[in-house]
């Protein structure tokens, strides 16, 4: 199918490509083989997706994975992040600071592990029957965590999303994320398509 949709503002550039290729269709479109590199072929399609998304914008250097899986370019920029779920890769770009992005599938059972990832004042306020609203809390905090921080984050307790009424198709969510006992407010978009949420964080970063 190749690019689904291209989300562009004046900091940020989000690819997504909706996977209904087969995996020799991506070999023959990419001109890569990840055979020998990956055991499961979600992997390798992913892998070859995320290629082909990157050469459909230009983007034509390797892409390296610090230990931690988070993704970079060695010349430092653009700045990216990737996620991938259930047939779709996302891909975010900056040219300045550095971006989180998230995807995942609206009907997923985020309530089963609501109180791994929602903060006590969270589960306050979002409606753990409302799918919409745990899906967003959980996009939003991956975002936030694939950003480089000084220390390690915990969801429950180190990212705290301020409370929303309403959710509309898309908007902005703050969050208030507490690094080395010194709290950063961040404001991520967000967009609901089809049957997915995606979010993505864009701040910058001095150690």
């Amino acid at each position: 199918m190749g690019l689904f949709r291209v989300i562009e503002d004046n900091n940020s550039q989000i690819a997504i490509w909706k996977v209904t290729e087969s995996e020799q269709e991506l070999k023959e479109l990419t001109g890569i083989d990840l055979t020998d590199s990956y055991t499961l072929p979600r992997r390798r399609i992913e892998r070859m997706v995320t290629r082909a998304i990157l050469d459909r914008l230009n983007h034509f250097e390797p892409v390296n994975y610090h230990p931690n899986g988070r993704p970079y370019y060695y010349e430092g920029a653009p700045y990216i992040s990737i996620s991938h779920t259930a047939k779709l890769v996302v891909i975010g770009f900056c040219q300045k600071m550095n971006i989180g992005v998230d995807v995942e599938r609206i009907n997923r059972n985020f309530r089963i592990v609501a109180d791994r990832y929602l903060t006590i004042d969270e589960l306050q306020w979002i409606n753990l029957d409302h799918q919409k609203s745990l899906a967003l809390a959980w996009c939003v905090k991956e975002s936030v965590y694939k950003l480089p921080w000084n220390g390690g984050k915990c969801f429950t307790t180190d990212i705290n999303i301020h409370e929303f009424n309403t959710i509309a198709d898309s908007g902005s969510v703050k969050v208030d994320v507490i690094d080395l006992s010194i709290t950063h407010q961040l404001e991520l978009k967000y967009l609901f398509f089809d049957d997915f949420c995606l979010s993505w964080a864009i701040r910058d970063y001095i150690k």
